[in-house]
């Protein structure tokens, strides 16, 4: 031992700049060595988890059954869906069955909690029904109702609105909403009323004079 002793001192005398650099690189080693253990236990490496099938689940039961396999529900996006439950899972992303870490986030897309907000961008009013309803319908609102109106046009959309508000240029609505259209009806004649029955009288008048 002591021999072994003498001989780094020794050496160290003759060779310092060597042996400084095997210091360095032994030292090196060393902390190369011990950041790979603390991975390992900071990644969990060698411990996984199957992601279990959440899809058709609410958010709350999705991230119980996720923990329940040492894993995290984390919300990614959220979309509409008129036709399903707010907040249920229709996507998740590792996908079921996939094995992953364990303390893993499992990133899911849930239907919205709030119905999606639209912007009415061109009139509605003062256009034809067809052009109105088209428009509604492209943007998402399949409730639409047209109720007659008298008008001077046929055909022309007098007024438009929801429960709440008329719908102008700039008017946000959402997509769930109803919409009542009132459309103008043609006239049941062109006459003024009094005008009206002095015609008649007189066609009248021309019928019996015929037949005289």
């Amino acid at each position: 031992m002591n021999s072994n002793a003498s001989f780094i001192k020794r050496f160290y005398g003759k060779h310092p700049i060597i042996a400084n650099l095997l210091l360095i690189i032994v030292c090196g080693c060393v902390l190369i060595w011990l950041a790979l253990l603390f991975l390992d236990s900071w990644t969990n490496h060698g411990e996984t988890s199957t992601v279990p099938q959440v899809k058709g689940m609410s958010y709350s039961q999705a991230s119980l059954v996720l923990g329940e396999a040492d894993l995290k529900a984390e919300i990614s996006d959220s979309i509409y869906d008129r036709y399903a439950a707010p907040g249920t899972v229709i996507e998740s992303w590792p996908r079921a069955g996939a094995v992953v870490k364990r303390g893993r986030q499992v990133y899911v897309t849930i239907t919205a909690f709030s119905p999606k907000m639209i912007t009415i961008s061109m009139p509605v009013i003062g256009v034809s029904s067809r052009q109105a309803i088209s428009y509604l319908e492209a943007l998402g609102i399949t409730s639409i109702r047209l109720v007659s109106v008298p008008s001077q046009y046929p055909d022309l959309v007098e007024n438009a609105y929801t429960s709440e508000k008329t719908l102008n240029v700039g008017t946000s609505l959402p997509i769930t909403s109803s919409v009542t259209l009132e459309v103008g009806t043609a006239p049941v004649d062109t006459f003024p009323a009094d005008q009206l029955d002095i015609a008649i009288d007189d066609a009248i008048n021309d019928i019996n004079f015929d037949e005289n």
